[in-house]
């Protein structure tokens, strides 16, 4: 996927209702929370 086409698909988000954006702390939780299907996650 492009850079544009995720820059695209981030600024659909904030169109859309209210979205959580979580933090993950390590590579391990950031699998963790894309597998419990956060649309973005924090850095």
């Amino acid at each position: 996927m492009s850079q544009a086409a995720r820059a695209e698909t981030f600024a659909a988000l904030h169109r859309g209702e209210s979205f959580l954006i979580p933090n993950p702390w390590d590579a391990g939780s950031a699998r963790m929370l894309e597998a419990l299907r956060f649309a973005a996650l924090a850095t």
